[in-house]
């Protein structure tokens, strides 16, 4: 079922890649002008494909924020990226916010707890200092969520590159300059050290999953699981790249899997998911073993690498699963 629907490598349909100009486009909006905001459509629905009300919601919470950071001296660039930065298609009404604020003085915005409270009702807020980016506030408000990123206007400095969609919605200082589009790691194939390094990875996760099955801890299994799990999706990503082209657009975290992702895979990734009994993770653990030893010997056989020997690997994983039957 999964070699069979593999080695057919038939697409169901073309890969769809978005060009700066086509995102440009299904923004609708003039490019921004210095110290000024786009005007947006109120209330106006028809035109973009497959939203309604949320997506006018979702405008006048942009419209709000551009307002505020318009009349606040300190905010001197406000960046859009994440899915409503590709284009409002992208968008659904689950979808995050994802603003960055460049600020002269960040403290007024780090400390204070205002500012954001005017864009809606507040349930509950994360604070992020993430010291190899920039402090962060995820603000869950009541229907919506805005991501903000705080950063000092020094940071724009030396300039900012983006691997994903990015858009600016106010630029008093013509900082807007400084940014531009970067080519994502996965836009080139792996190094051979890196390719054999998510194998090892991949398979060490499932080694050490089925010894905590073995012992019968849960917790434990699905925690070596999720590891196992973020190197399958790598494996994922680079298996579609490497046959549909280096710019095929896989997003990020298996977001829109379903859009961009072979249908074979998606179905095959459904057996890889379990509830919290053993023998079920179990099942699980052997179908997300078998799938990725399928699709890294494609991936190998398509960068012209050898493909791992894995067959000892998977034999030591299947020995330890059979003591959890014993």
């Amino acid at each position: 079922m999964l070699l069979s629907a593999i080695a057919d490598g038939a697409k169901d349909a073309a890969p769809v890649v978005w060009s700066m100009r086509q995102i440009a486009l299904r923004n609708r909006a003039e490019p921004e002008k210095h110290g000024t905001r786009s005007e947006r459509p109120r209330g106006q629905t028809t035109g973009w494909a497959g939203l309604g009300s949320p997506a006018v919601e979702q405008w006048r919470v942009l419209d709000n924020v551009e307002r505020w950071a318009l009349a606040d001296e300190n905010i001197r660039l406000v960046v859009l990226t994440g899915s409503a930065a590709r284009g409002w298609d992208a968008v659904n009404e689950l979808s995050d916010l994802d603003i960055e604020l460049y600020a002269r003085d960040t403290s007024p915005l780090l400390g204070r707890r205002d500012w954001y409270q005017q864009f809606g009702h507040v349930l509950v807020v994360e604070e992020l200092e993430d010291p190899e980016w920039h402090p962060t506030r995820l603000i869950y408000y009541v229907d919506g969520k805005i991501d903000f990123m705080i950063a000092d206007v020094e940071a724009t400095r030396e300039g900012i590159a983006y691997e994903r969609p990015f858009r600016a919605l106010v630029d008093k200082d013509g900082l807007g300059a400084r940014l531009r589009r970067a080519i994502s790691p996965d836009a080139q194939p792996p190094t051979p050290a890196e390719f054999e390094t998510c194998i090892n990875w991949f398979y060490a996760a499932a080694l050490m999953c089925a010894k905590c099955l073995v012992r019968d801890e849960p917790w434990m299994a699905k925690y070596r699981d999720w590891d196992l799990k973020e190197q399958l999706l790598q494996m994922i990503v680079w298996d579609h790249r490497s046959r549909y082209g280096w710019n095929y657009d896989t997003w990020h975290r298996g977001v829109h899997m379903r859009q961009w992702m072979d249908r074979d895979i998606v179905t095959s990734i459904g057996e890889c998911w379990a509830d919290f009994s053993v023998r079920t993770t179990a099942a699980a653990l052997s179908a997300s073993v078998a799938l990725f030893d399928a699709i890294s010997r494609r991936t190998a056989i398509a960068l012209g690498m050898d493909p791992f020997p894995s067959e000892d690997v998977r034999q030591e994983v299947d020995r330890l699963l059979h003591l959890v039957d014993s």
